[in-house]
């Protein structure tokens, strides 16, 4: 007879099936026949035939997937990327999956605004490729100390950067934000993230002084904020100081098309960095010849595009020596 919620389960999955063209489905083995609902496609129970997984990527799923109708509360994964659902999420409707570790449901066409409102147990959430235009966390809410991974990447998000930012989960450790319509200047000071690895915004309309990454995330690996420049006004300013030179983990430093000025010759000093792309902004200064250091691990180098003085580096030849890719061009 199934577990404490069989009946509550059951119906929610023949409600998915009706609600999201489920005789048009790439597959519905178990579900035009109304099998036991652990048996149907795409539904995984635990010991006590509780649902605790639901995955139907890219399975043909169109019209609205209603998330405040889910009362699965043993649901760990939910997996619904690929598809044609549409409409709007209902702030506030997946605080009820209280047990919801991993939500994915990029490549849909969701609308309106995310709410990045979730229970404690949620550590991954993709809202990306979709219609969104606007985002919120709050600070109260139970995941803002466990969330680790948001990606809301290729959405219409089209609000203030401080916005979007304000109450990010603390401990979070992965942000996409990239193919937005992002706008303003990122909060000063910029909120402290000890644990971010990967932060990349890049292909927005930000702008004002570049945030001391150093500070408030000095863990980072990944940091691209490339394509700024959408609009006349786009683009951050200032220079890469120094400390950036502190970033141990660094891997990916884009800042390419921005309005930086300056950056300094320590950043030679990042042992770790595979790509280092600061092309299209208004460097106007000698190419840094410490920047040979990078030698054995850069893979790119992207100087292109600026107001760079003419002289190369004769240490530069080391980098041919190792294949790196060096764009020094309309300098």
């Amino acid at each position: 007879t199934g577990g404490d919620y069989w009946y509550t389960d059951l119906f929610y999955l023949d409600y998915l099936y009706d609600d999201t063209g489920g005789d048009y489905w790439y597959n519905n083995t178990g579900w035009t026949d109304r099998k036991p609902y652990c048996e149907r496609f795409g539904i995984t129970c635990d010991d006590f035939d509780n649902i605790i997984e639901i995955r139907l990527r890219n399975n043909n799923l169109t019209g609205v997937a209603a998330f405040d109708s889910l009362l699965l509360l043993e649901l760990k994964i939910l997996d619904l990327a690929e598809n044609k659902l549409s409409g709007y999420v209902i702030p506030g409707a997946t605080l009820l999956l209280r047990s919801l570790v991993h939500i994915d449901i990029s490549d849909n066409e969701f609308i309106g605004h995310a709410d990045m409102s979730f229970s404690s147990a949620t550590l991954y959430a993709n809202f990306s490729h979709n219609k969104f235009t606007s985002v919120s966390f709050k600070s109260f809410n139970a995941a803002y100390e466990t969330m680790q991974v948001v990606d809301l990447s290729n959405n219409a998000i089209d609000q203030d950067a401080s916005d979007v930012l304000r109450n990010l989960p603390s401990k979070i450790e992965r942000l996409n934000l990239n193919n937005n319509f992002i706008s303003g200047a990122f909060p000063s000071p910029f909120p402290s993230f000890e644990n971010m690895r990967h932060f990349t915004m890049a292909n927005n309309k930000i702008n004002g002084p570049l945030p001391d990454f150093p500070r408030s995330t000095p863990r980072v690996r990944t940091l691209d904020l490339s394509n700024q420049t959408q609009i006349d006004s786009g683009g951050l300013t200032g220079t890469i100081s120094a400390d950036f030179s502190n970033l141990d983990d660094l891997l990916v430093l884009n800042l390419a098309s921005n309005r930086l000025t300056y950056i300094s010759s320590d950043l030679g000093g990042l042992d770790k960095l595979n790509v280092f792309d600061i092309s299209s902004n208004a460097l106007n200064q000698l190419i840094p010849s410490e920047l040979v250091k990078l030698a054995d691990t850069l893979d790119i180098l992207d100087l292109s595009a600026n107001n760079l003085k003419r002289k190369i580096p004769s240490q530069f030849a080391n980098f041919i020596e190792r294949n790196t890719s060096v764009h020094l061009g309309e300098n």
